[in-house]
């Protein structure tokens, strides 16, 4: 069956059908009457039913194409019917995944494709009837003339657990121009849904960076499923990506904990139930300590801290701080402050981190873990910004929903997804 470019760059396959007609005791209607027979009236059953259009296909980028985009530019359309299978395979013979649309008239990858390479296209489509057309083609994708990577947060596999805070964070080590040809390629997907969205954010040292979180902490006992798939998608002009990554994880019991600068005191919660309340001393009026949500970073029982690390000049320096919490990527921790015994739930005289008896930091530091929240409130200093270790909390949810690059659907909102639906 012959194939026709259109002046377009197309590739439509027409379906040429062959048609008979049957007649009632093998005598034909009399021609000119100026009517219709009974059966092309409705009636006799449906003997000479009209046969449904042909059907077509097109595949887009035309045939041989050179230098195509790894992302939007591959589709396969069934024009006058539907898609019955597409098979698009590099030369190693890897398989493209693809979705179909819910009419079933279109095919597009699930993810870019890969950057300087041959691809191979073979599709099947069919009319109402049941009548099938083929169609094959190839086209060689776009060279990549500079690459980007990313680091991501967690770094989780089925069954880790996090708290009630976690925050799925995307770390770039290139400036990223196209933030929606990226943001498009991420999803996530939770179970049970909920109403979540990605952002974009500037990272503490001034790196490109996107987050994602819930408009509410998480559930205990909800699997959350994350991807990024960004190999060959694109960052900028001629800048693409590498990797793929993702991770599974499912969320622990809720451990909230709010620690009150002005009453010295951090209630602990564990799934709303209130379990400790431990004296403290936060920062001082020179170095107060950042208000708002932190969510729990790492945690070490035994950590070097020095003052010039996070640029507060030669003001401590103390080896092995037992039992630290780490709450910010500027150097706020939860953590044991012995010396500064007697001042725990009576004043804040540390440089800026929650400091509590070493056998009161054991108690939390047995107790929490990463994602689990910490809340500081009715402190003297600025919220802290988002871009700070997993500060996204701290932005109201409208605030959050206005970082995502992507359009709102309509009546939706720019980035929202409600899960388990993938962004």
């Amino acid at each position: 069956m012959g194939a026709a470019r259109l002046a377009a760059g197309l590739l439509v396959v027409p379906l040429v059908l062959l048609t008979g007609c049957s007649s009632s005791g093998g005598k034909e209607t009399p021609k000119g009457t100026g009517g219709a027979s009974a059966d092309q009236a409705g009636g006799g059953g449906g003997k000479n039913k009209v046969p449904a259009a042909p059907a077509g296909l097109v595949i887009s980028p035309a045939d041989g194409a050179k230098s195509v985009e790894t992302d939007g530019a591959l589709t396969v359309t069934a024009t006058g019917g539907k898609v019955l299978s597409v098979q698009v395979a590099d030369p190693k013979g890897k398989a493209v995944e693809g979705n179909t649309s819910t009419d079933g008239a279109k095919w597009t990858p699930k993810a870019p494709l890969a950057n300087n390479t041959k691809y191979t296209v073979a599709a099947k489509a069919a009319n109402a009837d049941g009548a099938e057309v083929t169609a094959n083609s190839s086209f060689t994708t776009i060279a990549a003339g500079k690459t980007f990577e990313y680091s991501y947060k967690p770094d989780s596999d089925d069954g880790d657990k996090l708290g009630v805070g976690a925050i799925i964070s995307l770390k770039f080590n290139k400036s990223v121009k196209d933030k929606a040809a990226v943001e498009r390629n991420l999803s996530v997907v939770a179970e049970p849904a909920v109403e979540g969205s990605w952002s974009w954010l500037t990272d503490l040292d001034g790196s490109d960076r996107i987050d994602y979180r819930p408009k509410e902490y998480w559930k205990p006992g909800t699997k959350v499923t994350w991807a990024a798939n960004l190999a060959g998608a694109k960052a900028a002009d001629g800048t693409y990506g590498t990797q793929n990554r993702g991770g599974t994880f499912t969320i622990d019991d809720s451990i909230v904990a709010t620690a009150d600068l002005k009453s010295k005191q951090m209630t602990v919660k564990k799934n709303g139930e209130v379990v400790h309340t431990l004296p403290i001393s936060a920062g001082g009026p020179q170095f107060p300590t950042w208000t708002g949500t932190m969510v729990v970073m790492d945690k070490v029982d035994g950590i070097d801290m020095n003052s010039e690390t996070v640029g507060l000049g030669n003001a401590y320096a103390v080896d092995n701080v037992r039992f630290a919490v780490h709450l910010s990527a500027s150097g706020t921790y939860a953590h044991a402050a012995p010396w500064n015994e007697g001042k725990f739930g009576r004043q804040n005289d540390s440089h800026g981190c929650i400091g509590m008896s070493t056998a009161n930091a054991k108690i939390f530091y047995d107790m929490v873990g990463a994602g689990d929240v910490v809340e500081v409130i009715n402190g003297t200093e600025k919220k802290i910004k988002a871009g700070n270790g997993f500060g996204g909390w701290s932005l109201d949810w409208d605030t959050w929903v206005k970082g995502s690059a992507l359009t709102a659907p309509a009546g939706g909102t720019p980035g929202v997804s409600a899960t388990p639906a993938a962004q």
